[in-house]
C-alpha cells in the first residue's frame, strides 16, 4: 500500500506542476502564456522577465514530469523545491500562511509532500525502481 500511496502522491503533484507549467508556457487552463507570465515576473522583480518565465515554466514542466514518473526523483524534487521557494519569497511570504489571503499554505503543502517523497523514495511503481 505504501508504494501505491507514493504513486498517487507523485502523479497528483506531477500533473499539478505540469498544469502550472502549461499555463505559463502555452496559456492553457486559463493561464496567460509566456507574455503574461513575463509581465507578472517583471512586476515582482524577476529579470530578465521573459527568460525567467520560460525557465520557470520549463522547470515546472520537466520537474513535474520527472516527479510523476518517479524518474531521477531527487533531482525532480530539487527543481520543484526551487519553484516553491521562489514563489514563497517573491509572491506569498508577506501575505501570511493562509491561501485565502494569498499566503503560502499551498506552497508549504507542496514542499512537505516533495520532501517526504524524496526521503521515502519514489516507491516500487517508479522508473527509478525499474531502472
Amino acid at each position: 500500500m505504501l508504494d501505491a500511496g507514493l504513486l498517487i502522491i507523485r502523479l497528483v503533484i506531477g500533473f499539478i506542476m505540469m498544469g502550472h507549467a502549461c499555463k505559463k508556457l502555452f496559456g492553457w487552463f486559463g493561464g496567460e502564456g509566456i507574455s503574461g507570465t513575463a509581465e507578472f515576473f517583471g512586476a515582482i522583480g524577476l529579470r530578465p522577465a521573459r527568460v525567467m518565465a520560460v525557465c520557470g515554466g520549463l522547470i515546472e514542466l520537466i520537474g513535474g514530469f520527472l516527479f510523476g514518473a518517479g524518474l531521477w526523483t531527487v533531482f525532480a524534487v530539487i527543481l520543484l523545491i526551487i519553484t516553491m521557494v521562489v514563489a514563497i519569497a517573491k509572491v506569498h511570504a508577506g501575505k501570511g500562511l493562509w491561501n485565502l489571503n494569498g499566503g503560502f499554505e499551498y506552497n508549504l503543502v507542496m514542499l512537505g509532500s516533495l520532501i517526504g517523497v524524496a526521503l521515502a523514495g519514489a516507491g516500487a511503481y517508479s522508473l527509478d525502481t525499474l531502472i
